[in-house]
């Protein structure tokens, strides 16, 4: 892209950053009145990042369901990653939606081909992202391609920082839909956002609908762990072992900010001798974060060929996995977990299984957040030090003393259930389907 194009787009975002919000609810009315006099469906472009942050296959089911609508998957790796995991996730795309028998706009990666252009080919009426920020997507599928459109983003993750970040850029003050988690977030958008969030809708969480039972199910213990561990990804079939997930953030920096955590560089070798020392009585699975692996590739004591030997040696040692894909069923089936990861704070409450959060300084990485975020922390084993991890192995994962079960329970029942009665997908569906018919 030439210089002149990318100065074109500064331009462009730098101006509907200051005065965008303010005409975009006009313009998504009259956008919505032409689609009401058309006679042909609406035609829906869901942008796919990687497998891991997509949420949004429930409300596509839906969609595709309706005659009403024509639904586009757009397979399109996120730029911020090497060629590696662009790949990587463009296989993991593709055997997704080939298992589910899904037709998709791939992008040729390999050849060295462009992306599609969506807006030539398919020019889409609804544009669905599963991240907001410049830069992240191609420029040929980029949301500055199409704010003459309705655009739709729900987060990936439970949205836990009170941080104009994950409330006030660009997209989200010019979106048509932002389906957040809480009235919590919406209550932050207030504050934080340029439009106010007038554009937000808590429609739930968009990961429960994985996560939870059917809604006739009994919800007097945590409803979310069900199926047998024979169908999860585990290796050590049958469940001999117990299961324990090391999922490291990849903010390599740790600087003690909202977006800097990880305690990769601390825990690598010993995490590696942890597992050798319990061979037979341990299973871990290495969940690392899908940006570790470009973040080790440019550290300087590490690189390209420690980084993927430090994979490989996961993928080899005999009670051990690594787990780079979907991570619904990975959760399902486990014991316990110890992770950095700030979306994971929330994800794993929905199993009620013992779990430890790694931080310096657990009262910092609080008061970034907000309520839910306070109280998801405060339901978690905290260890600051190499030590605490081990207790918390030795004690709570392989001898069984956990002690807060009910305070996970507890979490449960305050912030997770769904909206309405219905699934999240459902929540999404019904106001879209309000809002344009």
């Amino acid at each position: 892209m030439g210089k002149w194009t990318v100065l074109r787009q500064r331009l462009h975002e730098a101006w509907l950053y200051r005065y965008g919000y303010k005409w975009a609810p006009r313009c998504h009315q009259r956008y919505i009145e032409k689609l009401r006099q058309r006679q042909m469906p609406v035609r829906v472009a869901f942008f796919v990042l990687n497998i891991s942050m997509w949420k949004y296959q429930g409300l596509h089911d839906l969609l595709r369901r309706d005659e009403r609508f024509k639904v586009y998957t757009v397979l399109s790796p996120g730029l911020g990653y090497q060629t590696e995991q662009q790949l990587r996730d463009l296989r993991q795309m593709r055997q997704y939606f080939n298992d589910r028998q899904i037709d998709y706009i791939d992008w040729q990666l390999e050849n060295g081909a462009p992306p599609t252009d969506i807006r030539k080919t398919i020019n889409p009426d609804i544009v669905v992202y599963m991240q907001p920020y410049h830069g992240v997507y191609h420029p040929l599928h980029c949301f500055l391609k199409f704010t003459d459109r309705l655009i739709l983003y729900t987060p990936y993750s439970f949205v836990q920082a009170q941080d104009p970040y994950n409330y006030d850029n660009v997209m989200q003050n010019i979106a048509w839909k932002q389906y957040f988690p809480t009235d919590c977030h919406i209550d932050d958008a207030r504050r934080l956002a340029r439009n106010k969030g007038v554009n937000m809708v808590a429609a739930g969480y968009a990961s429960a609908d994985e996560f939870l039972l059917p809604l006739a199910a009994p919800s007097a213990v945590c409803p979310a762990i069900v199926g047998s561990p024979d169908d999860t990804p585990w290796l050590d079939k049958p469940h001999t072992r117990r299961r324990l997930i090391w999922a490291p953030h990849c903010t390599l920096a740790n600087d003690g900010s909202v977006f800097s955590r990880s305690n990769f560089l601390m825990m690598a070798d010993y995490m590696v001798q942890l597992a050798q020392r319990h061979t037979n009585d341990l299973q871990i699975a290495f969940k690392p974060h899908p940006g570790l692996l470009t973040e080790l590739y440019k550290h300087a004591d590490w690189g390209r060929e420690r980084a993927d030997a430090y994979y490989q040696l996961w993928r080899q040692m005999p009670n051990t996995q690594l787990a780079d894909g979907p991570f619904v069923e990975l959760f399902r089936g486990s014991d316990a977990m110890v992770h950095d990861s700030g979306s994971f704070v929330v994800d794993y409450l929905y199993f009620n299984r013992p779990v430890m959060y790694v931080t310096r300084d657990i009262q910092r990485a609080k008061s970034f957040v907000n309520l839910p975020g306070k109280e998801a922390y405060d339901a978690h084993y905290v260890g600051a030090t190499l030590d605490d991890v081990e207790h918390f192995v030795d004690d709570v994962v392989l001898a069984g003393h956990d002690t807060m079960t009910s305070v996970r329970q507890a979490f449960f029942d305050r912030f997770l259930a769904r909206p309405n009665g219905k699934t999240v997908a459902e929540n999404m569906y019904q106001d879209i389907l309000t809002s344009l018919f």
